[in-house]
């Protein structure tokens, strides 16, 4: 068995809908899928109960905030959640994404002259900088993702707004709360926050195998072994063909890493 444990529909900011992202799965030799979309369980939920060959775990990617730094952890429970601090939390993570939205068109106009119907803010359940990448492309303007998030979007950039003031205790603190484990996600990604640093806020697990030339599986390998951790994988699917993530499948774990997953 091999298991993809971060994955994205179009409940935040895939482009797959959770059926298609199944089948993409099967297909690819998947036997075990977590769905994460961003502060959002809805795709995960309607997965979870799937009838098709392939094991769904119950996830979300939980965004928090250290050091002026997006930092986003992986959250993993048995059963779907169903009330609680973390849903609340939730609900109004995605408001507030609904409202920074909005500001980001505000100010992708100001800046760029890029004038975005907004009509598609209110169609998705959890709206990403990744979302808005996406329709700059599709509403007509020449520009690919990497010049959006480098120029446009990313941290530092004229239309970046930072989506979240939780702190990554925090958000730890609420996974744990509602009986899940917590992973942070794409650890060689973060620039102003060392992962030993996040280990000490009560982590249970590394995302150790990731689609990045910057990933160092052999450091966080070192770093589950000493610490006691879960090691973990994903492809941070969003799209097919995406330069950006992985394509599902593409990042597993199997045999003993699998096994202590599914035993904690």
């Amino acid at each position: 068995m091999k298991a993809d444990l971060h994955s994205h529909t179009t409940f935040s900011d895939g482009l797959l809908t959770v059926d298609e992202l199944i089948d993409r799965a099967i297909n690819n030799k998947v036997d075990v899928l977590a769905i994460t979309d961003h502060d959002c369980v809805d795709g995960s939920e309607q997965a979870f109960y799937t009838t098709k060959d392939i094991k769904i775990i119950y996830g979300v990617e939980l965004s928090t905030d250290r050091n002026s730094e997006s930092v986003h952890i992986l959250g993993y429970f048995k059963q779907p959640l169903k009330d609680g601090p973390l849903i609340n939390a939730l609900q109004k993570q995605r408001e507030n994404r609904t409202k920074r939205a909005l500001k980001i068109l505000e100010l992708l106009d100001e800046h760029f002259n890029i004038k975005l119907d907004n009509k598609f803010i209110y169609e998705i359940d959890s709206v990403t900088r990744g979302t808005i990448a996406n329709e700059i492309i599709k509403q007509g303007y020449n520009y690919n993702k990497k010049h959006i998030f480098d120029y446009m979007l990313g941290n530092g950039c004229k239309a970046y707004i930072p989506s979240t003031k939780m702190t990554t205790e925090y958000g730890i603190k609420l996974i744990h709360e509602s009986g899940g484990i917590a992973v942070v996600a794409h650890p060689c990604l973060y620039k102003k926050n060392n992962v030993y640093d996040i280990i000490q806020l009560g982590i249970d697990g590394i995302e150790g195998r990731y689609p990045s030339k910057l990933n160092d599986e052999k450091m966080y390998r070192r770093f589950v072994n000493n610490n006691k951790l879960l090691f973990t994988a994903g492809s941070d699917f969003h799209h097919p063909n995406d330069s950006g993530h992985g394509e599902v499948g593409q990042c597993t774990i199997a045999g003993k890493d699998l096994e202590k997953f599914f035993f904690i």
